[in-house]
């Protein structure tokens, strides 16, 4: 008698706990120059996640700035970073200082400048895909939150089963 109190205590418990469904999250890890989405564990496609997004307006115009704004900032960077190394380099000149040649160097500052501006605004949008993309999550998951999901009772089934058991099946519609 006791054990048949259990075990419907058990399924009582489980039963009722069955329908609180847990909305499917998406969740940002931030890697080095990238943010990668996962949802339940696995990492998502771009195509995969533009699916995903298609129901938030704003999450999908977001992850698109994001998949924008990603390849571009590096190549700002470097770009940056190439002019700034010719600027450093500069060109190489000559004078005559009482009567003697004197080898020198022409440096530029202005083309300095422009070069480390170019490499801090690639790294800036770098920094802002990433937050874009964040940003995309966090709206989706906002609006999972705010549209619980719901099941109701299909079918209940009692009986037998194959093994000459007890028991009982539910299907949710």
């Amino acid at each position: 008698m006791k054990y048949s109190v259990f075990i419907l205590l058990i399924i009582c418990g489980s039963f009722f706990d069955g329908f609180a469904q847990k909305p499917d999250t998406l969740y940002a890890k931030r890697v080095f120059l990238a943010t990668h989405i996962y949802k339940d564990g696995i990492k998502l496609s771009s195509g995969k996640l533009t699916k995903i997004f298609s129901n938030t307006e704003q999450s999908k115009i977001k992850y698109q700035w994001s998949n924008i704004l990603k390849p571009i900032g590096p190549v700002v960077a470097v770009g940056g970073v190439g002019l700034a190394y010719v600027a450093l380099k500069g060109v190489d000149a000559t004078a005559i200082v009482d009567g003697e040649p004197v080898d020198y160097k022409i440096r530029s500052l202005p083309k300095l400048l422009i070069g480390l501006s170019l490499v801090v605004g690639g790294l800036s949008m770098v920094e802002s895909s990433n937050e874009l993309a964040q940003h995309a999550v966090d709206i989706y998951n906002a609006k999972l939150k705010s549209n619980p999901k719901t099941s109701y009772i299909n079918k209940i089934q009692f009986g037998l089963t194959e093994t000459n058991g007890i028991g009982f099946s539910i299907s949710l519609k």
